[in-house]
């Protein structure tokens, strides 16, 4: 329960409308869909479904089927890889699933994650859902952006929020440096890739040290009493879990970015803008872009987080990835 513990007040509000019987019908949680927030979404299902008195008890065959994103009364979707967009026909989809009997004869529940990726044709099928909720109903949009959201459809959601996605709201410690990166894409040759990586990985080893240092800092009496070797294991595990969190932030806010580019080489509404502050510069990098060149440094940044998921060195990582985002003369 790594999400519920981290976000004590937004789980406690959801628990006692459980118990009360007044949650809403729809939320919209805002944080990263690959982590703090996809965790939350899970915690909730797992709420709704547990089979046992304590809940969630994360043991049970409910609980391990929600975390499996396999419990037969929950339909999950996302964006596919190759359009990045969720399309009018699987919304509907999911809002027909909804009208349906429960299996179970209980709850039933629609999960979208990055739900900022619906078209306009997506957000309108789901908005007749929202108007109209289904009895015994729960739908959570999960989402990084949720100014790219029609305001219609925030209207109609309890908002959670567990981290921003916007660069005002970044924290201070890696904002101009990170910011400063994304100013200066596209990298114009081998040169310049080099040394972009390089900067990254100098934020990326800023963060561990920082994480960790705030971990060793918090840990408390009790576990300061353990032997060395324990108190480094407890040590090492915390700050591995709280750096996947903030790499996870790092990396939405730099798909964000890129999204922002992809939309401006594709001549759609700048209004959408998830850093609308910095258009000028957005502009000038779309002019360097195709609309499917844009959506391929989309998925070099994806290809980056998954890389490092494996265990490769971060420096050839992010140096890999630059040269393939490079201006090619």
């Amino acid at each position: 329960m790594e999400a519920v513990d981290m976000h004590a007040e937004a789980w406690e509000g959801i628990r006692n409308g459980f118990e009360t019987g007044r949650l809403a019908h729809a939320y919209v949680i805002v944080g990263s869909p690959r982590g703090n927030a996809l965790h939350f979404a899970e915690s909730f299902l797992k709420l709704l479904f547990c089979e046992s008195a304590e809940k969630p008890c994360n043991e049970c065959v409910a609980c391990r089927k929600v975390e499996a994103h396999k419990h037969v009364d929950t339909l999950w979707i996302e964006p596919q890889s190759k359009s990045r967009q969720i399309k009018a026909d699987e919304v509907r989809a999911l809002v027909h699933r909804m009208t349906q009997t429960s299996f179970e004869g209980g709850w039933k529940a629609g999960i979208i994650l990055s739900a900022e990726c619906m078209n306009t044709n997506s957000a309108n099928v789901l908005l007749k859902t929202l108007e109209e909720p289904p009895p015994k109903t729960i739908l959570l949009l999960v989402t990084s952006s949720p100014q790219a959201l029609l305001p219609t459809i925030i209207s109609r959601c309890q908002k959670i929020v567990l981290s921003e996605g916007k660069a005002g709201e970044m924290d201070a410690d890696w904002e101009e440096p990170l910011m400063g990166i994304l100013r200066d894409l596209p990298p114009m040759g081998g040169l310049d890739a080099a040394r972009l990586a390089s900067r990254l990985k100098g934020l990326f080893d800023l963060l561990k040290a920082g994480i960790a240092d705030a971990v060793e800092n918090d840990l408390d009496l009790g576990e300061e009493a353990l032997d060395e070797s324990k108190l480094k294991v407890i040590l090492e595990a915390r700050t591995s879990s709280l750096l996947k969190e903030v790499q996870a932030d790092v990396f939405r806010i730099m798909l964000d970015w890129h999204r922002d580019v992809l939309m401006l080489a594709s001549n759609i509404d700048s209004r959408h803008l998830a850093f609308s502050g910095e258009q000028r510069i957005l502009e000038e990098q779309a002019k360097s872009h195709t609309p499917a060149s844009a959506l391929q440094a989309i998925q070099v940044v994806e290809g980056m987080a998954r890389r490092l998921e494996r265990n490769i060195p971060d420096l050839q990582v992010f140096d890999e990835a630059f040269r393939k985002l490079a201006i090619r003369s």
